[in-house]
Parts: C-alpha cells; sequence; structure tokens
C-alpha cells in the first residue's frame, strides 16, 4: 500500500474503546465516530521513509529507540490479519531524543502485516499511515 503524501491525508483514528478491542481483520474497522481527517506530522512520514530504509533510528549514541516489540495488550490494534495470523508490533521514536530531555510521546507502530500507525499521545489514540 503507497504511503500517503504529507500530512493531510484522511486517515483512520483508533482510540482504545471496548468496540476496538479484540479480533478487527486486515482491513481494521474503527469503532464509531473515530474515522477523522487527522493530520500526521510531516516529521512522521520522514521517520517512516527512514524506518522502511532501514537507517532509524540514529546510531548517533542520543538514545532514540526504535523496533522494540511492542504487545497491543489493549487489543487497540488489529490482533489478526484477514488471514486469521497474528499480527507482530515494534514502536519507533518519531523525533530524535534530545540531550537532557525524556523520550517524547510520538511513536510509530509498526505492523509485521505492512500496517503504519503514527500516536501523538504515547499509545492513547493511533492514526493510520497505511
Amino acid at each position: 500500500m503507497a504511503v500517503a503524501s504529507a500530512s493531510v491525508a484522511a486517515a483512520v483514528l483508533f482510540a482504545p474503546t471496548a468496540s476496538a478491542i479484540g479480533h478487527l481483520g486486515a482491513a481494521p474497522v474503527a469503532p464509531a465516530g473515530a474515522v477523522s481527517s487527522a493530520v500526521v506530522p510531516q516529521s512522521a512520514w520522514d521517520t517512516l521513509s527512514k524506518i522502511d530504509a532501514g537507517q532509524w533510528p540514529p546510531n548517533d549514541g542520543s538514545g532514540t529507540r526504535g523496533g522494540a516489540v511492542w504487545a497491543n495488550r489493549e487489543g487497540t490494534l488489529p490482533r489478526d490479519d484477514a488471514a486469521g495470523n497474528p499480527i507482530g508490533y515494534r514502536e519507533w521514536d518519531v523525533n530524535p531524543k534530545r540531550p537532557g530531555q525524556g523520550r517524547d510521546a510520538e511513536r510509530i507502530v509498526t505492523g509485521d502485516d505492512g500496517s503504519a500507525w503514527y500516536t501523538g499521545d504515547l499509545f492513547a489514540t493511533f492514526t493510520r499511515m497505511r
């Protein structure tokens, strides 16, 4: 699936509600009222391109992290693809960590099914990037 251009693509927003928990399949269905024209920042699109190219996170000792397993414990994102295979997820910082500060709340979560999700609020809500 092609990455949408810039930052004003229509997107599906997922929040961890009861209607979002459980098996949703490969073509996720948003909970009622969750379809949004949410804006994904350009920095997230840039980071996703670097993730896809194997160039993120930078190996500069900054503390920027990426590639750790994200368990999807709350079932916020789809658990299985259309064939019933479990989807594994990994999390990535969107922005480089700044010296003397903690990591910020922006993350990208990628699925081994090819999906990518942006969260600007540390996993409270997600906007599908692809």
